[in-house]
């Protein structure tokens, strides 16, 4: 498959409205994922900041942890949001943001298996 790559100052620019669609797309999935979610899932991302985003290559899940236990209680769930995401795109990504002076972000990729033809 050959992919094409453009440097960005070759890329169009960008304007308002690609950044409001951004925006409402975002949250639409933001919401969509949220429904989708167990309700123990729901409860753990609920206790912190979270969004979806979809700038980049992937859909990507941004957690922010307010304090230790959250932090813990996001790492126990990883597997259970990578299953939720994968219903959204075949490439996604979980970005977690411990607490303020507790360490680096953490971020885990999900790519669904090629199927062979």
């Amino acid at each position: 498959m050959n992919h094409f790559y453009s440097r960005p100052e070759d890329l169009p620019p960008r304007n308002p409205v690609d950044d409001s669609l951004q925006r409402n797309l975002d949250q639409a999935i933001t919401g969509y994922f949220y429904e989708t979610c167990d309700h123990l899932t729901q409860r753990v991302l609920s206790r912190g900041g979270w969004y979806v985003t979809t700038c980049g290559t992937a859909l990507t899940l941004v957690i922010i942890c307010v304090d230790r236990r959250h932090n813990w209680d996001v790492l126990k769930y990883m597997s259970s949001l990578g299953k939720y995401l994968k219903e959204f795109a075949p490439n996604t990504n979980i970005r977690i943001y411990p607490p303020p002076g507790d360490g680096t972000s953490l971020q885990m990729t999900f790519k669904m298996p090629m199927m062979s033809e």
